[in-house]
């Protein structure tokens, strides 16, 4: 039996140029946010404090692309998000979270949704041709009056709840349009924006309205007949667009996140700021998005997806960061000693999620490809070494998250491992069929080490490298060659001839993806793009199949890694799911179904009982056997 033992979500997505969509259930203790292709919510409580629980954060995945805005109905029942492709859905926010229906409203982006108090209406606002902005009846999708005046994409919408209902709305022809009904119809527009109008929203109780835009002005409306009543007071040195702005829950006060890299607090009636927060000097510290969560508690979020948690009880101090990583997962590794995660994925961060305390983030700048940690007997300092997309190594301190300089290899690679027992260098194998090895500089290389491009690289540090590679050219008899042999070294010592090759594995007919020793170097697993395992003993003089029937999996199995004691293999693969083998009984397995939402692309090993994965989808699943 295995259980989930701790979830870590991704952060929050957006674009640059464009704020994210983050909002708050109505009693304040759920944050929601669009993470790829999902919608995520966290407890906020819990987010603050570091004790987030695995059944307190929840991930729906009914989106087929990417999403975009998602609101909670005010009696915590529905939820309606929307996508790129100018879809709402509305599904469950308790029980099995059923999709209760799917509205295409237009042909772009859907940049906004809200549900009226009553939870009977919805209303979405985005880009289409023709319609821009949408008010339903949620449940049958029957409009009610159009939302109209727009001839530029919508960037917001806000419901008044209170009756009579209104709704307003803002967009990039820089316009504020006040809306009457039900059936609502056109009323009355403004134009006191000089630039993009990024966000309108109603105060709680109704009386007041406000819009911020990217001319960095944040204006004030009367919520019932929608009269224009002030722009509040610029404070020296404000620049940039106010991307998301949320009141306070006693309508009294406004927080706006602005892409000058600050928070700011305004009081409704002084029209002025009364607080302000700067976060950093980087781009990645742009205020994209914000909620109110309760009277004493902002919540924002970065560019870079960062979470940040503010104290508003007396001002606006900061009382939390939230880290992670953005974006798919390409990689995941374990440090024994510590007992800590790292991963990585395509957007260029690097995140360190130690057994217990806040996550750590680094940000590398380029797609991460491998993660490298160390065993448990590793005598130096801790760290963990990381190869990206822009040919380079760097380490990575696990207590800290300094980043090294880079080492340049100038070739990709395809995979590394340690090559000596001290775990202070590595061993590359790249694309031109080259090895390389690593530490502070490069300290050797061979030339045209294998004789065909590299598909999957391991070591057994100190002892054993493996690599495996694709297929020959050419064609014999007019069918094309299925020899997908893995070639099999020991290490005789640390020079670049001091590889010496011991065998040639041939059992795979299709790609091998992956290749993993076990901790003990009695067994070598591989796997391939036909979803076969292969279990070969290494302790022979001919290294042989033991096991060449674990082929459970439906498509491409992508990862391997060993639990301690090197008796059980755990394998993830794009069919989302993950299986636990026991060499001790073959055909025993432990199946972990849809763990990952677009696949499983890493896994590791933490102890003999329990192990993390990651995924397409961005999440880090750790696994405890039973």
């Amino acid at each position: 039996m295995a259980q989930t033992l701790r979830v870590i979500p991704p952060l929050p997505t957006t674009e640059r140029g464009t704020s994210c969509s983050i909002t708050c259930d109505k009693a304040g203790e759920l944050l929601l946010y669009c993470s790829g292709s999902n919608v995520i919510w966290r407890p906020v409580s819990a987010m603050a404090a570091g004790t987030e629980k695995p059944e307190e954060v929840f991930c729906w995945r009914g989106h087929v692309k990417n999403t975009t805005c998602a609101a909670m109905s005010p009696n915590g029942q529905w939820v309606a998000s929307g996508d790129v492709t100018g879809a709402v859905r509305v599904w469950g926010a308790k029980g099995d979270h059923a999709q209760k229906n799917e509205y295409r409203l237009w042909d772009g982006v859907v940049k906004d949704v809200a549900w009226s108090d009553d939870n009977g209406r919805l209303v979405a606002a985005g880009d289409g041709k023709e319609v821009r902005a949408a008010a339903m009846i949620w449940d049958t999708g029957s409009k009610t009056g159009e939302v109209s005046g727009h001839t530029k994409q919508v960037n917001s919408i806000a419901f008044r709840s209170q009756r009579p209902f209104r709704v307003v709305t803002g967009g990039e022809d820089m316009q504020v349009i006040f809306h009457q009904g039900p059936p609502f119809k056109f009323a009355r527009s403004y134009t006191n924006h000089s630039n993009f109008v990024n966000s309108v929203r109603y105060s709680p109780d109704g009386a007041w309205f406000a819009s911020a835009g990217s001319d960095s002005k944040l204006c004030l409306y009367e919520g019932k007949e929608g009269e224009f009543l002030k722009e509040f007071a610029k404070p020296e040195g404000v620049s940039g667009s106010f991307w998301a702005m949320a009141w306070s829950p006693d309508s009294s006060q406004i927080v706006t996140a602005g892409g000058d890299k600050k928070l700011r607090i305004w009081d409704r009636e002084a029209a002025a700021q009364v607080a302000e927060a700067s976060v950093g000097t980087g781009l990645g510290d742009m205020q994209v998005g914000v909620s109110w969560a309760s009277s004493t508690r902002v919540v924002s979020v970065c560019l870079d997806g960062r979470l940040l948690l503010w104290d508003v009880a007396t001002g606006l101090s900061l009382a939390g960061t939230v880290n992670g990583t953005q974006g798919p997962l390409n990689c995941l590794a374990c440090d024994k000693k510590l007992k800590c995660l790292v991963y990585g994925g395509t957007e260029g961060s690097v995140a360190i999620a130690p057994a217990s305390g806040p996550t750590i983030q680094a940000s590398i700048g380029k797609g991460i490809q491998h993660v490298l940690g160390h065993s448990d007997s590793f005598a130096g300092k801790p760290e963990a070494w990381i190869i990206s997309l822009d040919d380079c190594i760097r380490k990575i301190g696990l207590e800290s998250g300094e980043v090294s300089a880079p080492v340049e290899v100038k070739e990709f690679m395809v995979g590394a491992g340690w090559l000596d027992a001290g775990e202070s260098k590595l061993i590359v194998a790249t694309g031109k069929r080259n090895f390389h090895c690593v530490s502070d500089s490069i300290l050797w290389s061979k030339a045209e080490a294998v004789k065909r491009r590299p598909t999957a690289f391991a070591s057994l540090a100190g002892k054993k490298v493996a690599v495996a590679l694709e297929q020959p050219e050419g064609q014999t008899g007019g069918m094309s060659s299925a020899q997908y042999d893995i070639q099999l070294l020991d290490i005789a010592d640390e020079t670049a001839d001091g590889l010496v090759e011991k065998a040639v594995l041939q059992r795979h007919l299709a790609e091998v993806c992956a290749l993993r020793f076990s901790p003990t170097g009695e067994h070598l697993a591989s796997s391939d793009a036909a979803h076969k395992i292969v279990v070969w003993g290494l302790m022979d003089e001919v290294p042989v199949a033991k096991i060449s029937d674990w082929n459970f999996h439906t498509a491409r199995v992508g990862s391997l890694d060993w639990l301690e004691g090197g008796q059980k293999l755990v394998s993830g693969s794009l069919d989302r799911h993950l299986f636990v083998w026991d060499i001790r009984d073959p055909a025993s397995k432990v199946q972990i179904k849809d763990t990952h939402k677009g696949g499983v692309t890493a896994v590791a090993a933490v102890s003999d009982s329990s192990f993390a994965s990651a995924g397409h989808d961005g999440f880090v699943l750790l696994h405890g056997l039973s």
